[in-house]
């Protein structure tokens, strides 16, 4: 027993090392317990729960019924995102968490619509990501960038009224758009027209496609549309093989996100998760959190997961998804190569201090 231990927490010691990169990650579900407190003790609410009490509202369960009841631990803290102020914290909190998780890039969603009951304009809602954002790249080793996201329960002009955020904020932050909610009730032929007219400004379109079963059809639809990523994409195991191979010559990224995935519902056992299947056929499939407060985790946790349940999954596998992630990453090739190389350099430092761990557990095991 003891030999077995000492193995499992070297895997979490060279995990933590690695460098990684994030694609898929909701701000008002990735807030730490401490900085929700904060929160509202800015926003004027003396919050007299217990944490425990706290995280109980925040974090969904881990046998949560679906993706309805998965998306109800939001309601908790959006009552406090709704100033500048703890807009610009929640930014500087989730980044200061990845940072800490070795990330070296980062992007963070967030919806602009769902913080204006306090009277901040859509434009103000942006400008306080980004500013968090930009303070917490000054105090941490990392580069992070926003996506405004689109809810597809609301309506059509609500939603055409974030196209012009992309005007009237030129910021180099902002990098994209993405829709998420609903997907069977709100599926991806709806925004044919929205996504056309982001398309047109030259934005960069990630979209939550077949979350759920029997969602795939969102996936192929998602393409069509011009999206370069597919948030989740699970169903994607459900496409035939031209489908698949067709989002390989398309380099076509998924933003998976296990922990998430489990919680609602996507997969409901192991072996119908496709994460190993569809990385074997060449599927660009990354790791990405999701929702770090909701769901408990970081992305080392993730990565945690993957290598318990893939133990064949190596150092150099972990390295490739995340070069599919810089690929997909929604910056300019000069940076791109430049995360690349940094990245390199710490796969190279971690395979060192693996080949260490390895030197004296074998001398420990002899």
């Amino acid at each position: 027993m003891k030999k077995k231990r000492e193995k499992l927490v070297l895997k979490s010691e060279i995990i933590a090392q690695m460098p990684k990169v994030e694609l898929h990650c909701h701000l008002d579900g990735s807030l730490s317990l401490s900085v929700i407190k904060e929160l509202a003790k800015n926003a004027g609410i003396h919050m007299t729960m217990s944490d425990e009490e706290i995280l109980e509202k925040a974090q969904a369960p881990e046998n949560t019924k679906n993706l309805l009841e998965y998306l109800q631990r939001f309601d908790f803290v959006l009552p406090l995102l709704q100033t500048y102020k703890n807009l610009e914290l929640a930014a500087y909190d989730v980044v200061r968490q990845a940072a800490a998780d070795n990330i070296k890039y980062i992007e963070i969603r967030f919806a602009p619509s769902q913080h204006l009951l306090e009277n901040l304009t859509l434009e103000e809602a942006v400008e306080a990501v980004i500013a968090g954002l930009s303070r917490a790249e000054n105090d941490f080793d990392i580069r992070a960038n926003a996506l405004v996201c689109g809810l597809k329960q609301e309506p059509i002009q609500k939603l055409q009224k974030l196209l012009p955020l992309f005007d009237k904020i030129p910021d180099e932050h902002l990098v994209g758009f993405d829709m998420a909610g609903d997907e069977l009730n709100y599926p991806q032929e709806k925004f044919v027209d929205l996504i056309h007219d982001v398309k047109i400004k030259g934005v960069n379109v990630t979209l939550h496609a077949g979350e759920c079963p029997a969602c795939e059809q969102n996936i192929l639809d998602s393409i069509a549309m011009g999206a370069s990523r597919i948030g989740h994409g699970i169903m994607t195991k459900n496409l035939s093989e031209a489908e698949q191979k067709m989002m390989i010559e398309k380099q076509i990224v998924l933003e998976m996100a296990p922990t998430s995935n489990f919680q609602t519902k996507a997969v409901t056992e192991l072996a119908q998760y496709p994460f190993k299947e569809l990385y074997d056929k060449g599927i660009h499939v990354t790791l990405n959190t999701d929702n770090r407060m909701v769901s408990a985790t970081n992305l080392s946790k993730e990565y945690e997961k993957i290598s318990a349940w893939y133990p064949d999954f190596s150092l150099s596998d972990f390295e490739k998804i995340n070069h599919y992630a810089i690929d997909g990453a929604f910056i300019g090739q000069e940076e791109k190569e430049e995360l690349l190389l940094n990245l390199t350099q710490g796969f190279s430092r971690t395979c060192l201090y693996w080949y260490y761990h390895l030197c004296l557990f074998s001398l420990y095991q002899s």
